[in-house]
């Protein structure tokens, strides 16, 4: 229909829809004509292609996201496994049985039971495509349990209701339209990136109200750079929402020449649709079996365990939920903590020190900890003094970096990133380097968006350990403790213009003149109520 048509015949609300739908079509249009399934794939090309699948998916489940994901996964992993198996029967040489041969998992990734890739749904009777999926899918997740155990159980592609067929065909062709998504045309870092790409873009788009806490790009750049990880160290997040902090130390060691997969990654997470998102980001990166996310409460049952004891880790480096209500106050108020972590309980809206308490634990007698919290925890009173103060007078903090505020989805409060070391350079004992970051950013769309000069800057300064004036200033744990273990970043490193002296005089002689014309300001009102009364009579 002609829009001013529409524009005439339906309210504003109508002619809305109509231009949206208009939009979403031509870019489900624009992402199909602009892939050649002959050629490479770029970045931008799978990242329009994902968000146009949003589109197709736009009110028809609310988690579209989860959608979209399994579906790129499964159109990956058989693409793979089809790979794979032409390489292996090139390798056996049309030896007796190679076809079988082909197929054992040392040749694999992953394993794609027979009759269960993504050409076999195609094949399907479109009216029951949707039964298709949901088989294929959990036939991978049990061929390959300790990767995807689980992990499919949340994506019902069946509910005819929400999704009808033809519509989920059409959903079907478009990834269909991608073309081979073998690694000689996408490599695991691509696939990997386009992923973290439409995490983000729904985090944006969800705003406050998305429920789910996701951690820039950028801050997860700089927190992977502060913590530099080394070949063959052993990384926990256990907070770790969709891995993308993990995932960012494994790039930080590729960018450095390191060996990447020679990092061993551990993640843990509540909510169930997160955890899933996680494993299938953890294969689609390729560091599959060198991770293990596991799902679960961190502070009521941790699962890495070295018998009764909290396993040790080389690095952590994690973003808790910010002023969660629901941490576990109650319990462990009641109960106390059965591994002994959590000594100073903070407040039941704040359970950001737990978290860290927990974290301190996880540490090996050389770890190192990159940890975001918001500004409060580095001033409140109560259970986190206790916890700033412990950790100040056992001399375990390394730094503290403050960063620009409007960073974060669903969250506006500035935060800071804590760095803990078990094992602080004699150069740096008995002290703390404060670094103020807060000026490092772009403003981009609705957010402000760390730029990478300042990561660069922040990263340099806390490798360096020079101070420089009004950016990255040292205290002693003496000074510190006078200061009442207060760790706000501003309280040390000062600017220029914080530090300007201020004439009292000339503020206590614009105080009393704001006053004098207050007084004046009053007595013209009442004089006007007055002569109001002297009318009425």
């Amino acid at each position: 229909m002609d829009l001013r048509r529409a524009g005439m015949m339906f309210g504003p609300r109508r002619r809305r829809e109509a231009v949206r739908a208009r939009d979403w079509s031509r870019r489900v249009r624009y992402a199909r004509m602009a892939i050649d399934p002959t050629k490479p794939i770029t970045l931008r090309q799978l990242e329009d292609h994902l968000w146009a699948a949003a589109d197709l998916f736009r009110n028809k489940v609310s988690n579209q996201k989860d959608f979209i994901l399994a579906l790129l996964f499964f159109k990956r992993a058989s693409d793979l496994y089809k790979e794979e198996t032409s390489t292996a029967l090139d390798e056996l040489g049309g030896i007796e049985g190679a076809d079988d041969l082909a197929r054992d998992r040392a040749f694999h990734i992953l394993e794609v039971p027979i009759g269960r890739g993504w050409d076999d749904v195609r094949a399907t009777d479109p009216s029951k495509i949707g039964q298709a999926l949901n088989n294929s899918l959990a036939a991978i997740g049990r061929a390959n349990p300790k990767q995807l155990a689980g992990v499919f159980e949340r994506t019902d592609f069946n509910d005819t209701m929400t999704l009808p067929s033809d519509d989920l065909v059409r959903i079907v062709d478009h990834f269909h339209d991608l073309g081979t998504l073998n690694s000689q045309r996408v490599s695991a870092d691509m696939l990997g990136q386009a992923y973290e790409w439409l995490i983000a873009k729904f985090a944006a788009a969800a705003g406050k109200g998305g429920g789910e806490f996701y951690t820039p790009a950028e801050v997860g750049r700089l927190m992977a750079a502060l913590l530099d990880p080394r070949d063959r160290d052993h990384i926990n997040d256990p907070t770790c929402g969709s891995g993308g902090l993990l995932l960012q130390c494994v790039e930080r060691a590729r960018s450095q020449g390191r060996n990447a997969r020679s990092l061993f990654l551990y993640g843990q997470e509540l909510n169930p649709e997160t955890w899933a998102i996680a494993r299938m980001n953890m294969l689609l990166h390729g560091v599959g079996d060198a991770s293990e996310i596991k799902l679960g409460d961190t502070l009521a049952a941790p699962a890495f365990l070295d018998g009764n004891q909290l396993r040790k880790f080389d690095l952590v480096i994690a973003n808790p939920p910010f002023s969660s209500r629901n941490w576990g106050h109650e319990r462990l108020k009641a109960a106390g903590d059965p591994f002994g972590r959590i000594k100073h309980l903070p407040p039941k809206t704040h359970g950001e020190m737990a978290f860290v308490q927990h974290m301190m634990a996880s540490l090996n007698s050389k770890g190192r900890l990159a940890v975001v919290l918001p500004n409060g925890v580095f001033f409140r009173g109560g259970g986190e003094f206790a916890v700033r103060r412990d950790l100040v007078d056992a001399d375990l903090i390394e730094a503290i970096i403050q960063l620009p505020k409007d960073l974060f989805y669903g969250a506006m409060i500035p935060a800071c990133i804590l760095i803990c070391n078990r094992a602080k350079p004699s150069d740096r004992t008995g002290r703390v380097l404060f670094v103020d970051g807060s000026a490092g950013f772009v403003r981009r769309d609705t957010k402000n968006v760390l730029a990478a000069e300042a990561i660069e800057r922040v990263t340099a300064s806390y490798k360096s350990g020079e101070a420089q004036a009004g950016f990255a200033v040292w205290a002693s744990r003496e000074e510190i403790a006078a200061s009442d273990y207060n760790l706000t970043v501003r309280r040390y490193a000062r600017s220029r213009t914080d530090d300007r002296v201020i004439d009292l005089a000339a503020v206590e002689a614009d105080l009393r003149l704001a006053i004098e014309k207050s007084h004046h300001a009053d007595e013209r009102v009442l004089a006007l109520f007055g002569s109001l009364g002297t009318n009425a009579q």
